[in-house]
């Protein structure tokens, strides 16, 4: 199989901060196609998805803490990570590994020596025409950042991988149990109280104990059961990284403070009586970070690990969606309904009635096969005290899990007040790290509540996703909602922006010419593209083959 790789390219590139900054004139930009190594890939971009985090990137330029380069004006990226490819070259040296042909899809969170390099923030990625793989996808951290496709499905749907992957890996998050083995600890103490290691914490044998605003005997104590020497401190380095801290009675300013000294993964412990107590914490860092929050009334410091530990939906227990019928909220409502271990009440709140009916729509028939009691409320559509009394109706103990979907502190606030006994928050919605949200400790350590989050997926997770749809197990297709062509793409990002479409919008680089077009309005385009639609009206093979064929250059 041999491909016309032509001389130019059409590519989006990123000159800095803001939307303005974003193409040529609202246009791509004409680059040559790039020549590669020999220990290099040359890909077709197929298919690219648009997600909120392109956004992100746009607005944020070198601010983002996934781009590398100091200066966009004169080192321009290209955006996209939700890549669906070709091979159309194989560099020498990769002959026999790779074939001209092949079909993959590209975990984006690559990582070379433990350092971070994005695909589509740090390496140029899937908006343009075509793209160089190089060693840091071909050979990293996980080896292959590549994971290969079957020519049976659509690009545009293989497109939709990635959210569905970041979606599914909200539900596989790994929270420890114990401290962290030879970790770094601190021990922040607001009373007088000797404290006790308990069984977990002397099995971790930490390298490195910090104790602030202990006492001297609770010091010694620790000492004398750990085994280690205690370093006692009057104030916190702000400067300092820990992977356990244990807040014993301590509140306010100090407490905060000494919560923000988590290194990723971290664990925070609240130990001791918080009754009526609630902090101000960094809640865009459990997302991006992955640290997490738990307590134990008591003065046994190993007490909160293994308690309510899940990130699985609760079985037959009552859940609420903020935001559950956007872009991504869909897909979460979509898992909650179809999974037949999930929860059996289900809430969903959306600003956009339009997003609603369209969830409802979607996913009308699995709600009544499995019988789940499904209520979609538009809080706009509502006063404050209407809707904390559908709240308080559909959940009169407290909801087991709340998925949050709404990038928005105060929603978050709100909603966090809704959670029941050893209820759970995963807080998916990227809110930026540093942005504070006052969550109740009182909830946290005598009611078993649990704040945890997740950003992206690993190769592992695209893997698991890959096979659930190939399996027929997941149906990815049902995300789609608009599909546009090259010289659109500026375009689709507004709509995202505007949440214009009731779910994902995907670009098809090497159909330049064609209109950006809902899913539903398809049809609309051509008889012969109305005649590919499977029995659902959804996107199929076929339809694909007619839009390139309508549309398409290279095919």
């Amino acid at each position: 199989m041999g491909f016309a790789i032509p001389e130019k390219m059409l590519a989006w590139r990123l000159y800095g901060e803001g939307m303005e900054n974003f193409g040529d004139n609202d246009q791509p930009c004409e680059l040559p196609v790039p020549q590669i190594r020999d220990d290099e890939l040359l890909v077709r971009i197929d298919a690219i998805g648009l997600c909120f985090s392109d956004v992100k990137l746009i607005r944020a330029g070198e601010a983002h803490p996934r781009v590398i380069s100091k200066d966009l004006r004169k080192n321009p990226i290209i955006p996209g990570h939700e890549a669906v490819m070709t091979v159309v070259k194989v560099g020498a040296k990769l002959t026999g590994k790779f074939h001209v042909g092949q079909r993959y899809i590209i975990q984006a969170d690559i990582y070379v020596n433990g350092k971070g390099f994005a695909y589509g923030y740090a390496i140029d990625g899937g908006m343009a025409q075509y793209s160089v793989l190089d060693q840091r996808v071909l050979n990293g951290d996980e080896g292959c950042y590549l994971l290969p496709i079957s020519d049976s499905m659509p690009s545009a749907v293989a497109a939709l991988l990635e959210p569905w992957t970041c979606v599914q890996a909200s539900y596989m998050i790994e929270n420890r149990r114990a401290p962290l083995s030879g970790g770094r600890v601190l021990i922040a103490a607001g009373d007088d109280t000797v404290y006790a290691a308990g069984e977990l914490l002397r099995a971790a044998k930490p390298a490195a104990v910090t104790g602030f605003g202990i006492s001297a005997a609770c010091g010694e104590a620790l000492e004398r059961e750990l085994g280690v020497s205690v370093r006692m401190v009057e104030e916190l380095d702000l400067d300092e990284k820990f992977d356990d801290i244990f807040l014993c009675n301590l509140t306010g300013p100090a407490a905060e403070a000494a919560a923000r000294l988590a290194d990723r993964g971290a664990v925070i412990s609240f130990i001791g009586d918080y009754t009526g107590v609630s902090g101000s914490f960094d809640v865009g860092r459990i997302h991006y970070e992955g640290f997490f929050f738990q307590g134990a009334p008591g003065r046994d410091l190993s007490a909160a690990y293994g308690r309510n530990v899940r990130s699985t939906l609760k079985p037959g227990g009552c859940c609420w969606l903020p935001g559950g019928a956007g872009a991504m909220g869909q897909m979460h409502t979509q898992l909650a309904v179809e999974n037949p271990n999930g929860p059996k009440r289900i809430l969903v709140s959306d600003m956009d009635s339009a997003r609603i009916a369209n969830v409802e729509r979607q996913l009308g028939e699995a709600i009544q096969s499995r019988g789940v009691e499904f209520k979609a409320v538009n809080p706009s559509e509502l006063s404050p005290e209407e809707f904390d009394r559908v709240l308080r109706e559909f959940a009169p103990e407290g909801f087991d899990d709340i998925v949050m979907l709404v990038p928005a502190v105060p929603v978050l606030c709100h909603a966090a007040g809704y959670l029941g006994k050893d209820g759970l928050m995963n807080i998916f919605a990227g809110i930026p790290a540093g942005k504070e949200g006052v969550l109740s400790i009182d909830g946290i350590v005598n009611r078993g509540q649990r704040y945890i989050g997740s950003s992206g997926s690993r190769t592992e997770h695209l893997r698991h996703t890959l096979t659930l749809a190939e399996q027929g197990k997941l149906n990815p297709v049902t995300a789609l909602a608009a599909i546009g062509g090259m010289k659109e793409l500026k375009h689709g990002l507004q709509a995202v922006i505007d949440a214009k479409f009731p779910g994902k919008t995907v670009i098809l680089p090497n159909c330049p010419d064609m209109p950006l077009v809902p899913v539903s309005e398809l049809a609309s385009l051509s008889p012969a593209i109305a005649g590919t639609l499977n029995c659902c009206g959804h996107y199929s093979v076929a339809t694909e083959a007619e839009i390139n064929a309508q549309y398409g250059v290279g095919h």
